[in-house]
């Protein structure tokens, strides 16, 4: 298992802000051609969570406190990262030390790989960002 470290978005040095925001952008802008306001507000309010590899940073997430539950978003490992289980450690980190429910909006194609970490379809799929999305929810327990 992979070192997990997390932050408030004041605790974050600004290179491991730079790292995240590439990681994000290289990912969900460039390798999935979607073309969206990456840099938004939230990450003010969010704890992010990461793992690192010999590389620099290998996977990342964040979470956010909502009305509904906790937010997981932004759920996100590098290219040559992938396959190791690395988000998944990152959920059942979260799942472990926050107290749920739990709330996403997962891209379409992961919904049973989110199903098999206890998420549960809530709605229909939507396109955001020109991506089909589903709302999906973990309840406490």
């Amino acid at each position: 298992m992979s070192e997990i470290q997390k932050a408030s978005f004041q605790e974050l040095t600004l290179e491991r802000l730079y790292e995240i925001l590439r990681l994000r952008v290289q990912v969900f802008v460039v390798e999935q051609e979607c073309a969206y306001s990456e840099i938004d507000n939230i990450d003010f309010e969010a704890n992010h969570l990461w793992i690192d590899d010999a590389q620099g940073l290998a996977s990342y997430l964040r979470v956010t406190k909502e009305d509904e539950g906790r937010r997981i978003g932004r759920v996100v490992t590098r290219a040559d990262a992938r396959s190791n289980g690395l988000s998944r450690q990152l959920i059942q980190y979260v799942l472990a030390a926050t107290e749920g429910p739990w709330v996403l909006s997962a891209q379409s194609y992961l919904h049973d790989w989110y199903d098999s970490l206890g998420f549960s379809q809530t709605g229909s799929e939507f396109i955001e960002d020109g991506i089909p999305h589903i709302p999906m929810r973990k309840e406490v327990g």
